[in-house]
């Protein structure tokens, strides 16, 4: 696939866009999981902090002091990563756990007393960061109706680490469903796209002569388009009806003045004007070659592309009618074709090139006439007529196949007329029309060739028939 592939388009674009999902769930969740943890930590915080107040009272020397701190050995532990500190106001003392060990906390100022908890990120022992909840109190009348700044932390670190393990333990699931949304967004596209393989697939049987339109059953964002290139089909199909129709109309116009013309030249013979009739008569084959031609390339517009032909019949039937024409007559013929040859051509389309190439052979052969058709590896049949006749010089050759070549204007010497005829139905099919020689052939005689390569049937009946 190339980038100009709506598949590969399609994917890339849903690829990008779940990946961006995956990574703002995942940031996201993290987020999430970060409040979690915090609003963990500030219940587990709240809950020591409750102890600690609860155990402030009066001290030995009759000050308030921390009579009975928190039951957490964390406390105890130098450097635990949880600790305590209590300010007495307004000079002091101050209290701390022993997991402070040296390490006084600065902490923050608060100016009411109320049991608001305040959050605060604070430097801890080491260089750390600590998390620090704080609430300024008043101590009963015992205690002189002081107030404390009450502090509880816990090292930042922790609460970061959980939120780093969280994410590394949600990424590989993160990935795994990234990968199953990507595969079911290609499973999506290819079932999405299915249609449009469809609209190919009919296209191909209407190019191949298997149908004429696409017909229904695609789905309703597929169906308007169906129905337009229907539509495009049944206009082309009308185009090409009314332009056989014209081709007709032309020929069945040029036939009755042409034959006036046939009268015309045989009276002026007959007045010894033979030199004018000559003249006329060149004129008159002329147009009447032209007139063939336009019909036979009409005629191969819209052809059935199912439509075979047996090679055999065909051929002997008209290499009959050549032998009793006056040049056919004086000739030899050996015709070998095997009657299991069929191509992919109208019976009555490869009985015109046929016969255009036999007349042309019996027009310029001295003697004998070979007519032989095989097989070829590529699917294609060989029809070949050969002739031991002086052949078409080699600068004519192209020419002569081209479309619309005007043929009368040929040099008589093996000038094949309705050699664009024959191309043109060759081409109709997807065939050719190739020349060699004059060349030896088994007896040592100089043969001129003419070989029509069609496509074969067989094959494609085979496969119809399975």
């Amino acid at each position: 696939m190339t980038l100009s592939s709506l598949r590969l388009r399609l994917l890339l674009a849903a690829g990008v866009f779940i990946l961006i999902a995956t990574a703002l769930a995942a940031l996201g969740l993290a987020v999430l999981f970060e409040r979690h943890v915090r609003s963990w930590a500030d219940g587990e915080l709240s809950a020591q902090m409750d102890q600690l107040i609860a155990g402030i009272d009066k001290g030995a020397d009759g000050q308030a002091a921390v009579v009975r701190a928190p039951g957490d050995t964390r406390f105890a532990r130098p450097l635990s990563g949880l600790y305590w500190e209590v300010l007495v106001e307004p000079a002091g003392p101050v209290y701390r756990s022993r997991s402070l060990w040296d390490f006084e906390i600065k902490l923050p100022e608060e100016v009411q007393v109320d049991d608001s908890v305040r959050h605060h990120y604070v430097a801890g022992p080491g260089g750390s960061e600590l998390y620090l909840i704080q609430r300024r109190v008043e101590l009963p009348a015992r205690l002189e109706s002081r107030t404390a700044r009450v502090a509880v932390a816990l090292d930042a670190s922790q609460l970061s680490a959980a939120v780093k393990r969280f994410a590394t333990a949600l990424v590989p699931f993160l990935l795994l469903i990234a990968g199953l949304l990507i595969a079911a967004a290609w499973a999506q596209v290819a079932i999405g796209l299915r249609p449009l393989g469809a609209v190919r697939d009919r296209l191909a049987t209407v190019a191949s002569g298997k149908e004429t339109r696409l017909g229904v059953g695609f789905p309703d964002e597929v169906q308007p388009l169906a129905n337009e290139i229907d539509a495009l089909l049944g206009a082309r199909e009308q185009q090409i009806e009314k332009a056989r129709g014209r081709a007709a109309d032309l020929a069945h116009g040029l036939k009755t003045p042409l034959q006036v013309l046939a009268g015309d030249i045989e009276r002026l013979r007959a007045k010894s004007e033979t030199e004018i009739a000559g003249e006329i008569e060149k004129v008159a084959n002329a147009m009447q070659r032209h007139v063939d031609r336009e019909l036979a390339r009409a005629r191969l517009i819209g052809a059935d592309a199912n439509a075979t032909a047996n090679v055999q019949q065909v051929v002997e039937s008209v290499v009959r009618v050549v032998q009793r024409s006056p040049n056919g007559s004086r000739l030899a013929w050996t015709v070998n074709a095997p009657e299991t040859l069929n191509v992919r051509l109208d019976a009555a389309d490869l009985a015109e090139a046929a016969g255009n190439l036999l007349e042309n052979a019996a027009r310029h052969a001295k003697s004998r006439i070979v007519v032989a058709a095989h097989s070829e590896p590529d699917g294609f049949i060989a029809l070949s007529v050969s002739d031991d006749g002086v052949g078409i010089p080699m600068a004519l050759r192209d020419r002569m196949m081209q479309r619309g070549a005007r043929l009368d204007t040929s040099s008589g010497d093996g000038a094949g007329l309705g050699l664009s005829i024959v191309s043109d139905i060759a081409a109709s099919c997807g065939g050719a029309l190739h020349m060699s020689g004059p060349s030896p052939d088994e007896d040592g005689t100089d043969r001129f060739c003419v070989t029509l390569r069609l496509p074969a049937a067989a094959l494609r009946q085979m496969k119809s028939r399975t």
